[in-house]
């Protein structure tokens, strides 16, 4: 069958863009040919530089087939009246549709008419088809360029969509399509022919463009270990941005001057990497070397490696002098420096922020089962962990917050772990596994940190809206239930951490809304599950949750615990149906306003009145596993709490059975209902069984 083509030329993109941008537009139009039955699976193929999209699917049938349509018409009491004739509703039917009424046909209900839509040309469709998918890509930012109305990521300059070898016209904003491409801008940039994804492919790569980027990724890497004088570290994020921002990717080394070796090791990568999009070199010891491999994309070897010395020199040189002024100052100076720098206009400074942050990681850390030594470590973390904003450094490489502060403290001889602590505090992997003093107080530090953020942001009435979310609070809720999760011991709520981070604003004399940051709190932690769980059906998430907007969500270990018992609960159907009994019926009494010992149940029940054997018989099998359960679910060992709650279905189902629960004398209803809810209340150990959706 014949092969569809289209390339979509334009000013060059940004590199996090193009790899998203040809992905989506493969997707647009394998749905589009799909729903317009022109192509029989999705087995297009799409490549992309910074300066095109491609897209091309092979087998692309020549004409839309027919279809048919069954349309229904009026309802057969409007469509006739009383002798049986066809009324004017119905004759304007038929006159719509361009049928007879002897080809009309009737159920009980209705006309109906089976129309033959016939299939229209390939070619008539795919310049709707095409033009309509460009228009439908989207970017995180776009512009608009000329006198254009279009908004797209960058400038279109052309477009190459051919079928069947025949151009497919049409026109985006004053461009018209056509069958030409352009090669390299500088290398090679007249235009040429080209109406198959080979010889497109092929005539790209004689004029200096390689349109795949798995190739041009791998010439990076290649090369880059070619003519490096040690070991390049090619971390995938920097190779993968290498990757988008060349279309003939060539690797060449250079060097900046060895007097600049004095710098920090983080200093000299994050300037070669993040800012200069150059890979550092280490010699085979692994220390960094004053060599480095950049990529170019035009150019000439030594003029290019000219300039990339030139502007990292420069670069260097700046972030010297700043390190040697910062040099005349020791943490405490950094420290008090930031009694100018505003944490939020309404929240204070960031100086008496770092009182807040000590205090409360030393609170973390003395729940979280820490001795007092360590306690001492978290809060001295906590004291300096942001002295490194007021420092010069900081101020020219904005992006080495903390990895600084970290430097300057190992420097000044500070303990081990509060160095480490101050160093990874905006990188939570690097402390995904918690095992030692290090890693645990760079942990109780992060949650501190995060604690105070959302006190005081949500406390203010800034909590997340929408898609809106500009101070990061929902990443903030994201870390601390990813941190809860990793933590190799029990943590408390976080709702209980959170009190005592209100509490300190309210000291300091800042007025926040408490009962209003504590609910959006909860709405917070209640809407972060889903999207860290999506395997999880969503029913049990609720289940688990037990109220999502409750200050069950501030306790992940909980959480996912519950998880893991429903999981292993929920396929047994009638374990499900007798687990939602008790609930429903103790529901159906609140809402009736039955009274009920709602509060420690089984206390309230060793002297009531159940007047039944099978409530006994239920009684005692809660009584006996009351402490067990609870030591068990401590434990977040499933195994037992499964046992245990099953052993309840067999006596929760002899007393619903025999016994009826809503008696005429309130003191016997009273007490089979607070029975009803010392059941409940076990369960609720594994979740909301309510909330349980039972299929079939």
């Amino acid at each position: 069958m014949p092969e569809l083509l289209l390339e979509l030329g334009c000013e060059e993109l940004p590199a996090t863009f193009v790899e998203k941008a040809y992905s989506d537009l493969l997707a647009l139009l394998t749905s589009a040919l799909s729903e317009a039955s022109l192509i029989s699976e999705p087995n297009g193929v799409a490549l992309g530089t910074p300066r095109r999209l491609i897209v091309s699917f092979p087998d692309v049938i020549s004409h839309q087939p027919d279809t048919t349509k069954e349309q229904r018409g009026p309802a057969l009491k409007s469509a006739y009246d009383a002798e049986g004739n066809p009324t004017p509703a119905l004759l304007g039917f038929c006159r719509g549709q361009g049928v007879a009424v002897e080809n009309l046909r009737r159920d009980d209900q209705y006309v109906w008419v089976t129309k033959q839509i016939p299939g229209r040309p390939t070619p008539e469709l795919l310049s709707e088809i095409l033009a309509k998918a460009i228009r439908a890509l989207t970017f995180d930012k776009t512009m608009r360029w000329g006198a254009t109305r279009m908004r797209f990521a960058r400038p279109i300059r052309w477009l190459l969509a051919v079928y069947d070898g025949h151009a497919v016209p049409f026109d985006i904003e004053g461009i018209q399509s056509g069958h030409e491409s352009r090669g390299h801008r500088f290398y090679a940039p007249q235009p040429f022919p080209a109406v198959t994804l080979k010889e497109l492919v092929e005539g790209l790569r004689a004029r200096k463009v390689e349109p795949d980027p798995a190739i041009r990724r791998q010439r990076i890497l290649d090369q880059a270990r070619a003519v490096a004088d040690g070991v390049p570290v090619l971390p995938a994020d920097l190779v993968d941005e290498n990757t988008f921002l060349t279309e003939w990717p060539t690797a060449i080394q250079g060097a900046f001057r060895p007097e600049y070796e004095v710098l920090p090791d983080p200093v000299l990568v994050t300037a070669m990497a993040k800012h200069e999009r150059m890979f550092p070199i280490r010699d085979e010891e692994g220390r960094l070397t004053n060599r480095f491999v950049f990529i170019r994309n035009s150019g000439e070897d030594d003029s290019v490696r000219s300039g990339c010395e030139w502007v990292l020199n420069a670069r260097f040189n700046d972030a010297k002098f700043f390190h040697d002024e910062d040099a005349k100052m020791d943490m405490a100076g950094f420290l008090e420096k930031t009694s100018t720098i505003v944490f939020q206009e309404k929240l204070g400074t960031v100086r008496r922020r770092a009182e807040r942050l000590s205090y409360l990681a030393k609170q973390i850390a003395l729940a979280t089962g820490a001795d007092e030594h360590e306690a001492n470590l978290a809060a001295q973390a906590g004291l300096y962990a942001k002295a490194d904003l007021s420092s010069g450094l900081v101020g020219e490489l904005t992006s080495l917050q903390g990895i600084v502060g970290g430097e300057y403290a190992n420097r000044e001889g500070f303990p081990e772990a509060v160095s480490w602590a101050i160093r990874t505090q905006y990188d939570p992997a690097k402390n995904s596994a918690p095992t030692d003093e290090k890693g645990r107080t760079a942990v109780r530090l992060l949650l501190a940190d995060q604690l105070d953020k959302l006190a005081g942001y949500l406390g203010l009435g800034l909590d997340p809206s929408g898609s809106s979310d500009p101070f990061a609070l929902r990443r903030a809720a994201t870390i601390l239930i990813e941190a809860a999760w990793n933590w190799p011991a029990a943590i408390p709520a976080y709702a209980d951490l959170f009190q005592p981070a209100l509490n300190l604003y309210r000291e300091a004399g800042v007025i926040l809304d408490e009962a209003a940051a504590t609910a959006a709190l909860y709405r917070l932690f209640g809407s972060r599950y889903a999207p860290l769980r999506p395997e999880v059906r969503y029913d049990i998430l609720e289940a688990a949750l037990l109220n999502p907007l409750g200050p069950e969500t501030t306790d992940p270990q909980a959480v996912r615990f519950r998880i893991l018992v429903l999981q292993r609960l929920a396929p047994d159907i009638a374990f499900v149906q007798t687990a939602t009994r008790p609930t429903k019926l103790l529901i159906d009494a609140r809402r009736k306003g039955i009274e009920y010992g709602a509060e420690d149940p089984l206390d309230r029940l060793e002297h009531a009145p159940l007047e039944s054997a099978d409530g006994l018989d239920l009684f005692q099998t809660l009584a006996a596993q009351s402490e067990s359960l609870a030591e068990a679910a401590r434990g977040q060992d499933e195994i037992a709490v499964v046992a245990a709650l099953k052993s309840l279905a067999e006596p929760i189902n002899r007393f619903f059975d025999k016994t009826m629960v809503m008696a005429d004398q309130p003191e016997i209803r009273y007490a089979r209902l607070t029975l009803l809810a010392a059941c409940a209340a076990q369960l609720l150990t594994a979740g909301d069984f309510s909330k349980l959706v039972i299929e079939g």
